[in-house]
């Protein structure tokens, strides 16, 4: 009779038993997903720019800047507050560069930092496993043979660190612009 009456408080307890051990489970399976960084931002961010001459205005050419995103997470992303700005050099006779770092400065400002805006939205989205490419597009001066782009956006609305990118880019002077090398024996 004891026999009988424990056996039965035991299948009485055991579906609370059964459901207990899937809600750790479940809780533990949440637990791995953050912790092994899977809904963290996984964005690769790089620049790209295209340069175009203008038959009809050869005082300018058409910088096509390209942002290219790549979300190598599980989770859709949202770009907010993507900036740019593009920078030449002052001289190229005379290049000047930073006393600690040494890193060349390129002085003469093209287009400010300036706040991309999205169409539509408050933010760029991009969803896993997707490479997504946004462009601006400027005139820049013939003569700039080289230019600098800095891009950056955030992660998160009103963010305090942003994810950035900076690129040197030539500007496929015209060959009749060009200082002759010098030839050697």
């Amino acid at each position: 009779m004891f026999l009988a009456s424990s056996l039965d408080a035991i299948k009485s307890w055991t579906p609370v038993a059964s459901s207990l051990a899937s809600v750790l489970a479940l809780g533990a399976a949440g637990f791995w997903f953050i912790r092994t960084s899977k809904a963290k931002q996984r964005i690769q961010f790089d620049l790209d720019c295209k340069i175009y001459a203008l038959i009809d205005n050869p005082d300018d050419k058409i910088a096509e800047i390209q942002f290219i995103f790549e979300n190598k997470g599980f989770v859709e992303h949202r770009i907010y507050d993507l900036t740019v700005s593009l920078h030449a050099l002052e001289s190229e006779q005379k290049l000047e560069g930073k006393s600690r770092t040494g890193e060349l400065i390129f002085k003469r400002r093209i287009l400010g930092k300036t706040k991309l805006e999205p169409p539509g939205e408050d933010y760029y989205f991009i969803r896993p496993g997707v490479r997504q490419i946004i462009t601006h597009i400027v005139p820049i001066n013939k003569c700039d043979s080289v230019i600098r782009v800095t891009a950056g956006f955030l992660y998160v609305e009103r963010g305090a660190h942003p994810h950035t990118a900076r690129r040197v880019f030539p500007t496929g002077i015209a060959h009749s612009q060009q200082k002759p090398l010098p030839v050697s024996d």
